[in-house]
């Protein structure tokens, strides 16, 4: 559980600090699906909130795909 937090953060962490980059849309896209439009503030919220309720290999597939 621990390790999956500390994915979570730095995915989060990482499209904050990499708003225009693909790694970062593609992450958005995966997790918010129809509800992604762009990369701002608000999204950052909801990609933080959303993603402690996605599975454990969803998570996995966030995290290679931002490092």
């Amino acid at each position: 559980m621990v390790e999956k937090q500390k994915q979570i953060m730095e995915i989060v962490d990482f499209v904050k600090r990499n708003k225009g980059s693909y790694a970062s849309h593609t992450v958005c896209a995966r997790v918010l699906g129809e509800d992604y439009f762009g990369i701002n503030s608000e999204t950052i919220v909801e990609l933080r909130d959303r993603l402690p309720q996605i599975d454990d290999e969803e998570i996995e597939a966030c995290y290679y795909i931002i490092k």
